[in-house]
């Protein structure tokens, strides 16, 4: 199972690299491409956006700093929504107001 992880910060970046060490097969965003490094490093695959990296992946986990993110993230053109088709998931694991 291939699974995608967008918010790589505090909390999402230790919860994907718990992802990481088990032997899931990730594909990491993150506004800020050095916080991916690590996981790039490890065997991770990068996604130039949140709906390339949905179309790629059965699961979708969101890690991000506020709803208002969440929503860009999720329904921007380029968005997980325009990515997800039937059969996929997304885990919502964002900070809520």
């Amino acid at each position: 199972m291939k699974i995608g992880f967008i918010g790589l910060g505090n909390a999402g970046g230790k919860l994907a690299g718990s992802l990481q060490r088990h032997g899931y097969d990730l594909v990491v965003r993150d506004l800020d491409a050095t916080a991916a490094q690590p996981f790039l490093d490890g065997g991770a695959l990068w996604a130039d956006s949140p709906r390339e990296l949905a179309e790629q992946c059965e699961v979708v986990i969101t890690c991000l700093p506020s709803p208002a993110v969440v929503r860009e993230v999720m329904e921007s053109a380029d968005g997980v929504l325009a990515g997800l088709s039937g059969g996929k998931t997304w885990l919502e694991m964002s900070t809520t107001d």
